[in-house]
């Protein structure tokens, strides 16, 4: 078919209005140019829905021009190696089902209460123990600590180290699901804490070691300075830096810890004494076992979509995207039955409610059904 074919029969899809025998068309052509991983791409909110359109069509385009530049292939027999159309997408016509809806068809409701999505919620443990809701209160200095005081403006956490000599306390500053929270070191070093995330720290850096503890997700912009490196402690892994930008992803409940390096240079020390260099671009996961995968990125600023407000995954297990949306929404998932071998790629704004964004899964052929906190996978 040619480009207008193309174009025509998407139109109609996305309309509602296809035939069988249209649709089976389409299905046809993208057997040919795609591998079949699914592919949500919703990277942000169009204005309108003819918008949305414009923009698919155009991307439908781009697709069809890559595919007529390309050496034609083999005759081969048939093999659906996609997955049903609502199913399989390499390019944001499958999140057109969602995103192009008509206000007068008749829809099928995702079975959700409104939730919304992560907000700017911290809880902050002080040295001697009190602690204090970052979420409620107002702006300015909220604690001073051995010659340190603690700032909160909006949703920074500031701390202003003095030049005390008096041994530093420890402070916690634990971020729950649904939460998300910034914060500057006594250091001048920065740091985003991900929804589910706790950083353990002290008010001051008097030693030869800056030395931090992280559960869960971190990214951080430290502070250079040669004579005293940086170190961030996780259950396996240690990481050690003079001056640079990484990612740190420690969940206990995710089978890797992830280190993504996209500035300077860094040292990865898993708890068995292995070490490994890492470069801008390389990304390093370290398994139970403490065995040491290294592999280059190709877009490194994946690694850190969420600071910037989006999930993003790149050919992810579907487990791995829904503990995502557990922790960013403070909901638990539960299934019934086995989840599905399929992987997913795509980039969806973290900025939507939990309806909006289980709504573009099920455009995928997923389902699901709420219960209370629970979410439920249908089988």
């Amino acid at each position: 078919m040619d480009t207008a074919q193309i174009s025509v029969l998407a139109e109609k899809f996305l309309d509602g209005t296809a035939t069988a025998a249209e649709q089976e068309a389409l299905h046809a052509w993208y057997d040919q140019v795609n591998e079949g991983e699914t592919e949500i791409v919703v990277s942000a909110r169009p204005d309108t829905p003819e918008e949305a359109k414009a923009r698919i069509l155009r991307q439908l385009q781009e697709q069809i021009a890559r595919d007529k530049k390309a050496a034609p292939a083999p005759v081969r027999p048939m093999r659906r190696k996609w997955l049903p159309w609502v199913a399989a997408a390499a390019f944001i016509i499958l999140a057109a089902t969602y995103l192009l809806r008509q206000p007068d068809k008749q829809e099928k409701p995702t079975a959700v209460l409104p939730v919304p999505p992560a907000g700017n919620k911290a809880m902050l443990t002080l040295g001697n123990g009190t602690v204090v809701d970052l979420s409620a209160g107002t702006d300015g200095a909220i604690a001073e600590q051995e010659g340190t005081t603690v700032n909160k403006q909006q949703a920074l956490l500031i701390y202003d180290a003095g030049n005390g000599t008096v041994q530093p306390a420890i402070n916690k500053l634990t971020v729950p699901r649904g939460g998300k929270y910034r914060l500057i070191l006594p250091d001048g070093t920065k740091v985003w804490l991900n929804a589910a995330s706790e950083l353990r720290f002290p008010t001051a850096f008097p030693g030869e070691e800056r030395v931090v503890e992280l559960d869960g997700e971190g990214y951080f912009e430290v502070a250079a300075d040669a004579d005293q490196p940086f170190i961030v402690k996780t259950a396996r892994l240690r990481v050690e830096v003079l001056g640079t930008h990484f990612n740190v992803k420690a969940y206990t409940d995710e089978s890797t810890i992830n280190t993504a390096l996209l500035e300077g240079s860094v040292k990865i020390v898993t708890a068995n004494g292995k070490s490994s260099l890492l470069k801008p671009g390389d990304l390093a996961k370290v398994t139970a076992d403490h065995s040491v995968c290294i592999t280059r990125e190709p877009d490194p600023g994946q690694a850190i979509a969420w600071k910037e407000g989006f999930f993003a995954f790149r050919n992810a297990e579907i487990a791995v995207i829904l503990r995502e949306i557990g922790r960013w929404y403070d909901v638990d998932i539960k299934h019934e039955g086995p989840l599905t071998r399929r992987r997913f790629t795509g980039k969806v704004s973290r900025s939507y409610s939990l309806a909006e964004t289980l709504s573009i899964l099920e455009a995928s052929d997923l389902h699901f059904r709420q219960e209370g906190k629970n979410i439920i996978v249908l089988p």
